[in-house]
């Protein structure tokens, strides 16, 4: 097999993995809307207000699950940078014979251990503010509603 078609197939399967992690991160955030508001619905529904509290806990959860296929696609994006770097030389010069220098197969090499430092490490980039803002706008959400459930009570 040619330099360019394992670098092909490798970007092809890297750019699959980011898709999946996309999908992921999305039913993540869809998974944490919905437990809000069933915590909600439930705590103002059954006149328990503080209950709404208890949504901190599977809040903390989601995120650190989101952040955690984030720290795997940030891996699989940098993955991807590198072969599109190799490809564009190639495409340069179709006569490069260092194409694979230093080149991994597979992105699963570069993946590194989600601990919970390098993981919520991913909230102090700068980039990284929808990851708060979502979360702190669900906290923020509870609170309003354990107020709101005070206040019709």
């Amino acid at each position: 097999m040619e330099p360019i078609e394992i670098l092909k197939e490798d970007f092809a399967q890297t750019l699959d993995f980011i898709d999946k992690c996309d999908n992921h991160i999305f039913q993540i955030k869809n998974w944490a809307i919905a437990t809000s508001s069933a915590i909600i619905a439930f705590s103002i529904s059954q006149n328990y207000d503080s209950l709404v509290f208890v949504n901190l806990l599977p809040l903390l959860a989601f995120l650190y699950l989101e952040l955690v296929y984030k720290s795997f696609q940030d891996s699989a994006i940098a993955h991807a940078a590198d072969i599109s770097q190799r490809i564009d030389k190639y495409l340069a010069n179709t006569n490069v014979g260092d194409l694979l220098v230093k080149y991994n197969h597979g992105f699963g090499r570069k993946i590194q251990y989600p601990s919970v430092r390098r993981v919520f490490g991913i909230l102090r980039n700068p980039d990284r503010g929808h990851f708060r803002n979502f979360y702190v706008l669900l906290i923020l959400i509870s609170v309003g509603a354990f107020f709101l459930g005070r206040s019709v009570n």
